[in-house]
This record gives structure tokens, C-alpha cells and sequence, in this order.
């Protein structure tokens, strides 16, 4: 059973999605570090580590202007995002690693507009590309699912590409997330 609290009691945004929205992309880093030797191999199918970093800083900043446009106009109308356009634009420059330094330095400009939001803010709404009404909350709450899904998948090919992994513990070949 879901318990509802008065608006004057409830705590808007949740208190928790803040530290989630940082912690979603820290160890972006760490990961796209151990991806990188093998950074434009493609899985049958499936896209590059490269490809998974380049796609989530697209989407950081999509997103981002959907949650600016929400604030300064009413029950904006979000187009589609051209998915297929900006991959097509995809270059295997710069290095993984510069392109997850940029990721989480999008995030952190996307969490710096969320942290200014005063409570009524957060209700404000959209029509998302399918006809949805979503809020700012859900929008930043999108932005947080998506990061954590493409950390996963650059985990998933470590893993693919690297089944031996203690010899490289052991030369001490494994990068340590930034600080």
C-alpha cells in the first residue's frame, strides 16, 4: 500500500533522486576505461562501447533542453528525437574516455538546473513524442534510468571482450575511477 503525504508534508523533488542522478554517472569513467581497448568492436548487433558513451551524451543534453523547454513554456510538445541522424554522425574520435569525461560534465550541468528547482517547478509538464503528459520529475528520473541502462551495457562488454580478468588484476592493468 502507497502512502500518500499532504502536499505541504511531501518532499518535492524525492529526496534520493538527486545523489541517484550524480551517482548514475560516476564510474562512467572507470567503465569507458575498461572498454577502451576494444572500444569500436561491435557484438553482432549490438552497438560499440564507443557507440553506448557517444549515444548517452546525445541523450544527456536532449534531454536537458526537454527539461529547459518545460520550465519556460506551457505544456511544450516534444518532437522525436532523431535517433537514427545523430548516430549516423558518429566518428570513432574522440577516445572513449574523453567522450564519458564529457557525459558526466553534461550531467553535472543538468543536475546544477535540476538542484535550482523550486518544488512547483518539478510538476510542471510536457507532452512527450508518444502523447504522454510526463513532469520535470519524470524527465530527470528518464535521464537517471537511461545513464545507469548504458553503464550496464559497457559492463556487459567488458565482460564479453575480457572473460580473463584476474591476470590483469594481477599486473595491475586496472584503471581506478576518478575522484
Amino acid at each position: 500500500m502507497t502512502r500518500r503525504c499532504p502536499m505541504s508534508t511531501a518532499r518535492i523533488p524525492d529526496p534520493t533522486l538527486m545523489a541517484r542522478l550524480q551517482l548514475s554517472v560516476k564510474g562512467l569513467d572507470w567503465a569507458a576505461s575498461l572498454v577502451q581497448p576494444y572500444q569500436h568492436r561491435q557484438p553482432e548487433g549490438r552497438w560499440s562501447a564507443h557507440q553506448h558513451v557517444y549515444h548517452l551524451l546525445g541523450i544527456e543534453r536532449m534531454l536537458r533542453e526537454r527539461i529547459e523547454r518545460t520550465l519556460r513554456e506551457d505544456e511544450p510538445h516534444l518532437p522525436e528525437w532523431d535517433e537514427a541522424s545523430y548516430m549516423a554522425a558518429h566518428r570513432p574520435e574522440p577516445d572513449i574516455t574523453t567522450l564519458a569525461d564529457e557525459a558526466m560534465a553534461e550531467r553535472a550541468k543538468t543536475f546544477e538546473l535540476l538542484r535550482g528547482l523550486a518544488p512547483e517547478q518539478w510538476l510542471r509538464t510536457a507532452v512527450w513524442p508518444d502523447g504522454r503528459r510526463v513532469d520535470v520529475a519524470w524527465l530527470a528520473e528518464r535521464a537517471l534510468w537511461h545513464a545507469l541502462y548504458h553503464f550496464q551495457a559497457l559492463i556487459d562488454l567488458h565482460g564479453r571482450f575480457e572473460a580473463l580478468q584476474a591476470e590483469r588484476w594481477r599486473q595491475g592493468t586496472v584503471a581506478a575511477p576518478k575522484e
